[in-house]
């Protein structure tokens, strides 16, 4: 039986707490260990479906305050001479809300009981026996429990005891990101306009493009300035620099070379006013994602088993990371409730989560293809070519922010300018 069942969850961050509260709901005896203390530091950008939002607050995984944005449109833009928004594209159709990662991890976690979240401490060692594993914990002492479930990231070492070899695979770019207070903007024009149909930018340029949508602040505000500015960039990789095994930069550690190849990217390819609101982060608070995928073919052997990116791991064009652990979560959570034995879990999970992830693995790679490795000639493109072009690269998948164009009869030379855009479609 489920009930009383022990399982550690390694790793307490949004896929953990997720895992947590799905056993302990079907009766396990759940522990959670976190390496880290400052989780709630982290303020990155997370879109997620409008439905899953409400599914996660009435199955009571999220707080029914809890703060998210809107987003209705997005905005394609190529730099065009000096206009401070360059040239709008193409209008999409893009339905979605947006959330800042710390305040999503806060409300997660304050729905998981203080008395088996262990903060500050990591896990070792995991040692898998035919009827229980043994674990060490980063203080030197070791426990025993019926099940580990792997909830450590794209680098995780619980999917390598899964699936021996298993290595996430370098994409050939980077991600350059950065978040920051509403009020660091002193020209609000633009900022202004795009709130009042609820748009985000996508900045178009060869080889890459960048993304900007606000986000709530850090104390779960989402009413205007009280938000953050997230944006982030998908460009080649830095000349000179190798990121075959899997590793990140974080804010604080990109040096002044490193942080060039991003100077150069905003003074050729972004206009003015996107090129001011990247500048406004300081060197010192960017970071550098290399871009990884890996596709699995089990998320589960004996008594191990893994959720979020320590399973399959997918690019972030698919808005699929945080998304993805918390729909791994619900999944668990309704399969341990209708069986009895860790292996119906375990079997029932691996088997649906491993189909539904794959497919956005394989997603994230046509994206990333079609909007980095491979992008179009952007001035060139029409929305009906737009149209098109995202038709073939979703390949008869959907994704939830990609929509349909808001505006069809226009081409890219009639649209002109951001500031004379006027939607079809306003909210």
């Amino acid at each position: 039986m489920l009930r009383g069942m022990s399982v550690a969850v390694v790793g307490g961050s949004i896929a953990g707490c997720g895992a947590a509260l799905a056993l302990g709901r079907a009766g396990c005896n759940v522990t959670v260990y976190e390496r880290s203390t400052h989780l709630q530091d982290r303020g990155a950008g997370v879109a997620m479906p409008m439905e899953l939002r409400d599914e996660l607050i009435a199955a009571g995984y999220l707080d029914p305050g809890y703060a998210t944005w809107p987003m209705a449109h997005r905005r394609w833009i190529l730099k065009d001479g000096e206009e401070p928004m360059g040239r709008l594209l193409w209008l999409q159709k893009s339905e979605a809300v947006t959330n800042n990662w710390g305040n999503l991890w806060r409300s997660l976690r304050a729905q998981v009981p203080d008395a088996i979240y262990r903060s500050g401490i990591g896990v070792t060692t995991v040692r898998p026996y035919d009827d229980h594993v043994e674990i060490t914990l980063t203080d030197g002492s070791t426990s025993r429990c019926d099940a580990v479930v792997g909830a450590d990231g794209y680098r995780s070492d619980i999917r390598g005891l899964i699936r021996s070899g298993s290595t996430p695979r370098f994409a050939g770019y980077v991600l350059w990101r950065g978040n920051y207070e509403e009020s660091r903007v002193t020209d609000r024009a633009y900022l202004d306009e795009a709130d009042e149909d609820f748009s985000w930018f996508t900045v178009c340029f060869p080889g890459g493009h960048g993304v900007y949508y606000m986000i709530p602040g850090f104390e779960n505000r989402s009413d205007i300035c009280h938000r953050r500015v997230n944006w982030a960039i998908y460009a080649p990789t830095p000349e000179g620099y190798d990121f075959t095994e899997p590793t990140s930069t974080p804010p604080g550690a990109v040096d002044d070379d490193l942080y060039a190849h991003l100077d150069r990217l905003l003074t050729d390819h972004f206009p003015p006013y996107l090129e001011s609101l990247v500048r406004n982060s300081p060197q010192e608070e960017v970071s550098l994602q290399p871009i990884y995928d890996e596709p699995l073919d089990r998320y589960a052997a004996g008594c191990l088993l893994v959720i979020g990116d320590a399973g399959t791991v997918t690019r972030p064009h698919t808005g699929s990371g945080a998304t993805k652990a918390l729909q791994d979560a619900l999944a668990l959570e309704k399969i341990a409730r209708a069986v009895d034995t860790w292996d119906e879990v375990a079997g029932g999970f691996s088997r649906e989560r491993v189909t539904a992830d794959n497919k956005i693995v394989e997603l994230g790679r046509r994206i990333g293809d079609a909007q980095v490795s491979h992008t179009p000639d952007w001035g060139a493109m029409t929305p009906a070519d737009f149209e098109e072009w995202t038709a073939a690269t979703l390949a008869g998948e959907s994704l939830y922010f990609w929509g349909t164009s808001e505006r069809t009869a226009a081409t890219s030379s009639d649209i002109g300018p951001l500031a004379s855009l006027q939607t079809d479609h306003p909210l």
